[in-house]
């Protein structure tokens, strides 16, 4: 059974720069919340119960958004907000799950997955890279799922014809 997962989050962004220089991408909201939290509701949703994410000094405002809780407590105190509580308690769960390790230099996403080896504890694992998220499908569980009756390595490629992809964004 496939309980772990790896997340690089080391890249540069140079896709959205200028936002990109002074933002994770990661953070960037998505429909009122961040993309990085789709993920971990997929991998939540796929039975994934340690996620790594690998990430450079730059962007340390990623696990700044896990772990520093003063602002969540102070809010809370003064606002006792239910939709903040429970923003608080979902955060609070992921920080749970979450470990960070630190690729400095941009040598490439092997590289990036050989920092988690040492916390690897399974045979398999989930490697997930969000650069592109898939909101109506949990493609986790079905590689998963996949994976758990053939046991073995498994890879998912999205492919599109060129006629799909216009201006940005896939159509259907």
């Amino acid at each position: 059974m496939i309980k772990q997962a790896i997340i690089p989050l080391a890249g540069l962004g140079t896709r959205l720069l200028p936002l990109t220089s002074v933002f994770a991408k990661e953070l960037l909201p998505i429909n009122g919340k961040p993309g990085i939290e789709y993920i971990l509701e997929e991998c939540v949703d796929a039975g994934i119960k340690k996620i790594i994410f690998i990430i450079s000094k730059k962007k340390h405002m990623i696990k700044d958004y896990f772990y520093k809780d003063s602002f969540y407590k102070k809010i809370i105190k003064k606002k006792k907000d239910p939709r903040i509580i429970e923003e608080y308690k979902k955060i609070l769960k992921y920080k749970k799950m979450i470990k960070f390790v630190y690729q400095n230099k941009p040598l490439g996403t092997g590289d990036a997955v050989l920092k988690t080896k040492k916390f690897i504890t399974d045979d398999y694992f989930l490697m997930l890279l969000p650069d592109d998220l898939i909101i109506k499908k949990n493609c986790s569980k079905s590689m998963i799922k996949i994976h758990n009756i053939i046991n073995h390595l498994l890879w998912q490629v999205l492919m599109f014809q060129k006629k799909q992809f216009q201006g940005g964004e896939f159509m259907n």
